[in-house]
């Protein structure tokens, strides 16, 4: 069970999802262009996304009291944001307004297969307000972060364990200039996810139990791998477990790692097994990638049960 993160209990809020939530511009292609090369393509209308906030809508729309920490424009963007928020039933009562502020925005580009590539430009400043971030601490279950800043994401590890909250993190590429940034992380965290991709661009290798179960030496409790068409991995400090992918028609698969994450999170904050979390998470994942957009096929939990159901 996934009680050994101990959650805290009665509390009003399951997660607490930090960071900011973006714009996203996507184009479709062929193919995405390389150096000094164009490609003809057909633009989409803009979506909400940013990974956290993903994470956050995937988990309300399943269920679980989610609320949002982070900052909006103050302009029609910013309430577009909140106004996504609020459809998957993400409680927005800790999004700060930034006067004169631009959206964070993501230029996605997504090829015929699926597959994406991203240029992501975010808001300038600090996300973090230390007492009104204590305050949501005090209401929450889980948090959820992803550590793009380090000063910032040491100072929030910091209040998350004078709250007693656990931590959980997504550990993509950019943000790990080596393995010892990598090291760092996982000793600020209590679970952490990565995907293949970051796995093998860092460490150098494919994702197996005993180089994954190593990581978890620098203080991590949970590492978990999101594998894609080839499913998923998440090792604990005493066992390890591997769950095949569910078929699935890719048309777009922007957000499905984070419905994936979403899902994952969900299923352990109500108690079920680790077992059943990473098949629940898998179901969930390859639903969200039939269709355009981070949030479009996000799942309910009625669709997350049919896929299970018919697997």
């Amino acid at each position: 069970m996934s009680d050994f993160l101990h959650f805290p209990q009665a509390r009003p809020f399951d997660l607490l999802a930090f960071g900011d939530p973006n714009i996203d511009l996507l184009f479709t292609v062929d193919r995405a262009p390389q150096a000094d090369q164009k490609v003809l393509g057909r633009r989409l209308p803009p979506y909400a996304g940013g990974t956290v906030a993903n994470v956050a809508c995937a988990a309300g729309l399943l269920g679980r009291p989610t609320l949002a920490y982070g900052r909006i424009a103050d302009d029609g963007e910013g309430e577009f944001l909140r106004r996504e928020y609020e459809r998957f039933g993400v409680v927005t009562s800790h999004l700060r307004v930034v006067p004169g502020a631009t959206s964070p925005t993501a230029l996605i580009i997504i090829e015929a297969n699926g597959e994406k590539a991203l240029v992501y430009s975010p808001m300038p400043g600090p996300t973090l307000h230390a007492e009104s971030f204590a305050a949501a601490l005090a209401q929450s279950r889980l948090l959820y972060a992803m550590p793009y800043n380090l000063p910032e994401f040491e100072q929030l590890h910091g209040l998350a364990r004078a709250a007693g909250v656990p931590l959980a993190i997504d550990i993509e590429t950019a943000m790990v200039p080596d393995r010892a940034h990598l090291h760092r992380l996982l000793s600020l965290c209590d679970l952490a996810f990565m995907n293949d991709t970051t796995y093998r661009a860092i460490l150098g290798a494919a994702p197996q139990e005993e180089g994954m179960a190593g990581l978890l030496e620098f203080g991590a409790r949970m590492l978990v791998i999101s594998c894609g068409a080839r499913g998923a991995m998440l090792v604990t400090r005493d066992q390890a477990i591997t769950q095949p992918a569910f078929a699935a028609e890719v048309v777009d698969s922007t957000g499905a790692g984070d419905s994936f994450n979403g899902a994952f999170l969900a299923a352990l904050l109500e108690g079920q097994p680790l077992e059943d979390a990473l098949r629940f998470a898998c179901a969930a994942g390859s639903i969200a990638v039939t269709a355009t957009g981070a949030r479009s096929a996000l799942p309910t939990r009625a669709q997350v049960a049919a896929r299970l159901q018919r697997a």
